[in-house]
This record gives C-alpha cells, structure tokens and sequence, in this order.
C-alpha cells in the first residue's frame, strides 16, 4: 500500500467506504481478474487501474477523481492482486525511483522559475574546478 498521506486520507474517507461497497455490488464479490479468466473466486482488495498517486499535481481534483472513480476500480483476489502489481511492477525499486524523479521534477518544474525540465547541463572542465 502506498505510503503517500494524501492517498492514505483519501482511502480512510467515507467516501471511499461508499465507492468500494458500490464496486462490490457490481461485481457480486468476485474476482474480476479470475472471473475473465474462467474461474469464481472471491475478491478482497479493490485496486485501481490507474494508480491514483499517478495523479497530475496541477490538476486540481485529479486524486480525488481516480480515487473514487468507480471505473478505475476493479476487485481482486490477493493473487491476483499481486500478480497485477508485480506485472505493473507498481512495487519494484526502479519504479520507485521513476515516480520519485517525476515527482521532483514536477516540483521543481512548479516553484524554480530558473529550472529547464530537460536540460543537459556541459560537463565542467576538471582545469575550471581546480581554478
């Protein structure tokens, strides 16, 4: 589970309460994953599609919006829920890294008026830092 605070408010809300009852509804408690693949398996976690931590910062609203989007929501049983994630490899190091880099470039790109997203910077001569 995603250690982001916003996320984890969003996931403690009523609202969240009321979108996973109505997802457990539609699917009548099963296994969305093992039902496609031919087999009725009870769902346990709710997973959404589009990783909500994926959201856009500058969009006002946007967390919120797949959070809560019943569309983007699909049950799953455990297997299959770590099946997805090793799959998304949502979990894995590199990943990690990647969101965090994306994350502070879009931080930098919002506050620094000087910073330039893909700029390469010249290699400093080893003569001009001995200067």
């Amino acid at each position: 589970m995603s250690r982001d605070k916003r996320y984890q408010k969003l996931l403690n809300s009523k609202r969240w309460q009321e979108v996973k009852r109505i997802v457990w509804t539609r699917t009548k408690g099963l296994c969305e994953r093992c039902k496609r693949e031919g087999f009725l398996t009870p769902g346990v976690d709710c997973h959404h599609i589009v990783p909500v931590e994926s959201a856009n910062p500058d969009i006002p609203g946007e967390m919120e919006r797949l959070a809560y989007d019943v569309n983007n929501i699909e049950l799953l049983c455990i297997p299959c829920h770590i099946k997805t994630h090793e799959e998304l490899r949502s979990h894995h190091g590199e990943t990690i890294q990647e969101r965090k880099e994306l994350k502070r470039r879009g931080f930098l790109q919002r506050n620094d008026p000087n910073y330039v997203a893909d700029e390469c910077k010249p290699e400093t001569d080893k003569e001009e830092i001995d200067k």
